[in-house]
């Protein structure tokens, strides 16, 4: 593509192998190496971050049909709820109310099961002493009443932990904060360590949650993390004098921010749930595991597995952000490796 002034220079797009240029006797051609064959300067499609308010009709009182005004309350309705404000509301309502139906199904069976335990315990304790104080012959008979009210407390604790006694540490799991951590865990699909509930109320809920659940939070992720890339995009070529960025290379800086990003939040982590929380630095560096059934997160407190949850929630969103933004400002080597092993195509 050439200018039409007829000067000495003449302005050079060469779209078969990006270069950028002034065709000139006294000056070099520039040539940029970044790749745009996968990437595009229009702003990729994603859902409204706030919602219209209006329709695209005016509705007077007069000749307003009855089926043009649903259509208008429908209209606005599904603006609300497909913006990335209405889907955040409904995914933090959704989550509340799994928490709180999980709180209601598995939280009674974990208290009933402690209270059926320590009775049990106590019953077993006093057998035994009320054995041996009619025992006379201490010496041979004791070792083995012992012995028998042992493997009998051992089979019946054995039985409890198989029905989840115990499964956070000793402690209470299925709090209300402990509910909202299972709650994102199951939205975020990291369900690493996660406690499982026991009651098939409690299991026919967690399946019903997830199914709409995961969805509509996924939608949300990438429409979020599609929003911030595009932002740190425009951010990083507002200074470049041009109509067309995509042929431009990307900033160094553009490139590894992501990672620097994720870096950054897990020491936030590793600071806030481990060493705040007075853990030594092995423990602090692979916090997650206090917040898992087998690590004791029947143990924390439940402002922490709360803290934990959103922190979850934000690190989602973040490799969200950073697919997106490693997707868009993707370099000419990946680009390379990809068609070398024959991953990317563009049919």
């Amino acid at each position: 593509m050439k200018n039409g002034g007829g000067g000495n220079s003449d302005f050079i797009v060469d779209v078969d192998h990006i270069e950028i240029g002034l065709r000139d006797n006294s000056k070099k051609t520039e040539s940029y190496s970044d790749v745009g064959v996968q990437t595009t300067h229009l702003v990729p499609y994603r859902l409204r971050f706030w919602p219209r308010t209006d329709c695209d009709f005016k509705i007077s009182h007069s000749d307003a049909s009855c089926m043009l005004k649903c259509h208008c309350c429908m209209k606005l309705v599904s603006q609300w709820i497909l913006s990335q404000v209405g889907l955040t509301i409904i995914v933090i309502t959704w989550a509340l109310l799994g928490a709180y139906a999980f709180f209601k199904t598995e939280g009674p069976r974990e208290l009933k099961q402690s209270e059926t335990l320590a009775k049990i315990q106590k019953d077993l304790s006093h057998s035994l002493a009320t054995e041996l104080h009619q025992t006379e012959d201490h010496l041979e008979t004791w070792p083995k009443i012992i012995h028998k009210y042992f493997e009998k407390h051992e089979t019946l604790f054995l039985e409890a932990v198989g029905a989840g006694f115990g499964e956070g540490g000793g402690g209470n799991i299925w709090t209300y904060p402990g509910c909202i951590l299972f709650s994102v865990s199951l939205l975020t699909t990291l369900g690493f360590g996660a406690p499982v509930p026991r009651t098939p109320l409690g299991r026919g809920t967690a399946v019903f949650f997830a199914l709409v659940g995961i969805p509509l939070h996924f939608l949300l992720v990438l429409n979020v993390g599609n929003l911030t890339a595009v932002k740190m995009q425009r951010l990083a070529f507002r200074a470049t004098p041009t109509d067309v960025p995509a042929v431009l290379p990307r900033p160094r800086w553009l490139k590894i921010f992501p990672f620097i990003c994720i870096l950054i939040f897990y020491l936030i982590g590793v600071v806030c749930f481990g060493f705040v929380r007075g853990r030594d630095a092995l423990h602090s560096f692979m916090f997650p595991l206090d917040f898992t059934a087998s690590g004791g997160v029947a143990n924390v407190a439940g402002v922490v597995r709360i803290c934990y949850a959103i922190y979850l929630e934000v690190a989602v969103t973040l490799a969200a952000f950073a697919l997106s933004l490693i997707q868009a400002s993707a370099g000419k080597g990946i680009v390379d490796i990809g068609l070398k092993w024959e991953l990317l195509t563009n049919t």
